[in-house]
């Protein structure tokens, strides 16, 4: 542990950081990860120095972080990074004992310890008329160091590691170089991320499965551009697992789940077309039209390569005498189907398996069960056609809808 040399934290708000981001994350995540890595940062330096640390930000986000390190923070009007480095070194040459000072991003969450102590012992080590380097992959700087006082002008920004060496050049002062490799890559873009994804500290690693659920989450969609071969048992076993975690009514497990094979599917296409049929003559629909729905619905039931029927059951549910809230707990029980299908599809996306939900057999009970030769308590909800994507298919876009045409506060 040292105190002789106070180090600066150079980062913008979090809604203007990492803005080459924000293309790729929403504002939420893109705060989220700019906090995160910041926190992962400081907690691997504070386990590795005693000295000051200085974050300098245009914003009082950071304010809880610095508290959590013991960091004092430093207002900047968000000009620039040079700007906030200078900042910075002002702060620490008017304020602190400190006779040396580096300058960090505060995008290094993968930031090893221990390479930052090594950093610190060259710099206390250098000769006063040198600079201390760290370069990044890209020709970026992810570690400055200096010696107070000091006349030399900062050059963070593109190509930076070369600016500063030319800096040194022109100042006539050496240039103390090291490669450690936590300090290798600044985080600018997803690439970025995804390189150190698995050596950055708890904090960002936390940000980033919340990230990457939430994206699951938004791009899922009906694939209906499925081909084979079939899901094998194990993969069919290990989503309907998933599909088991839903949450239902009064800890009951209302669920039902049905493998409908080749030789059953051609009853089941049948009588549902039957049912639907007869509804879409009563509804007046013309019968060329309602000749080619039920071939499009037969084709889907026919050519999926894995099929799964999702059904419901009393068991476990509360029963009333009123049909109010008989309806209601009911309600419940088509709650947890809902959940426990959904489970399933988002699991088959990030499998990268196609799959799209038909709703059909919630208007052909008995026909279903009839077909499959169900026992009666079994209720037919929905049906998951699950299969292997077709490059060749593109799903339906999904535009981006107005919050607040779905959304109300109530005080």
């Amino acid at each position: 542990m040292n105190n002789a040399t106070a180090v600066i934290v150079a980062i913008q708000a979090p809604e203007k950081a990492k803005s080459r981001l924000a293309n790729a994350l929403i504002p939420y995540h893109r705060r989220t990860l700019v906090t995160a890595m910041l926190t992962d940062f400081l907690e691997a330096l504070r386990s590795v120095h005693s000295g000051p640390i200085i974050i300098v930000t245009d914003s009082d986000n950071y304010q809880d972080i610095a508290s959590q390190t013991d960091a004092i923070v430093v207002e900047d009007s968000g000009s620039g990074f040079n700007q906030a480095a200078i900042a910075g070194i002002e702060f620490a040459a008017n304020n602190t004992e400190a006779d040396s000072i580096l300058v960090f991003p505060g995008d290094i969450p993968q930031a090893s310890s221990n390479d930052i102590s090594d950093l610190i012992a060259s710099l206390q080590a250098s000769r006063k008329d040198a600079v201390t380097l760290v370069a990044s992959k890209d020709g970026g700087t992810t570690g400055l160091g200096l010696h107070i006082p000091t006349t030399y002008q900062t050059q963070f920004g593109l190509e930076s590691a070369l600016k500063h060496r030319e800096q040194a050049t022109l100042l006539g002062m050496g240039v103390n170089e090291m490669i450690l490799s936590s300090l290798e890559i600044d985080i600018d873009t997803i690439d970025d991320l995804e390189q150190v994804q698995n050596i950055v500290g708890k904090h960002t690693a936390s940000a980033l499965e919340i990230i990457l659920f939430e994206k699951h989450l938004a791009e899922r969609r009906s694939f209906r551009g499925l081909q084979g071969p079939p899901l094998t048992q194990e993969e069919i076993e290990s989503l309907i697992r998933l599909g088991l975690k839903a949450p239902a009514p009064h800890h009951s497990t209302p669920w039902r789940f049905v493998i409908v094979g080749s030789e059953s599917r051609p009853v089941l296409a049948g009588e549902m077309g039957a049912k639907w049929k007869q509804d879409l003559l009563g509804d007046g629909v013309p019968e060329a039209q309602i000749n080619k729905a039920l071939a499009n619905s037969s084709a889907r039931i026919l050519s999926a390569p894995t099929l799964l029927l999702g059904c419901l059951v009393q068991e476990g549910l509360n029963t009333y005498a009123d049909s109010e809230r008989a309806s209601a707990e009911w309600g419940l029980a088509q709650h947890s189907i809902g959940a426990a299908l959904e489970n399933i599809l988002l699991a088959a996306h990030v499998r990268n398996y196609g799959a799209y939900w038909i709703s059909a057999p919630l208007y052909a009970g008995d026909k279903v069960r009839a077909a499959l030769r169900l026992e009666h308590e079994w209720i037919p909800q929905a049906l998951i056609a699950l299969g292997r994507k077709n490059s060749d298919y593109k799903p339906f876009d999904r535009p981006e809808l107005d919050i607040n045409d779905y959304l109300i506060w109530r005080e």
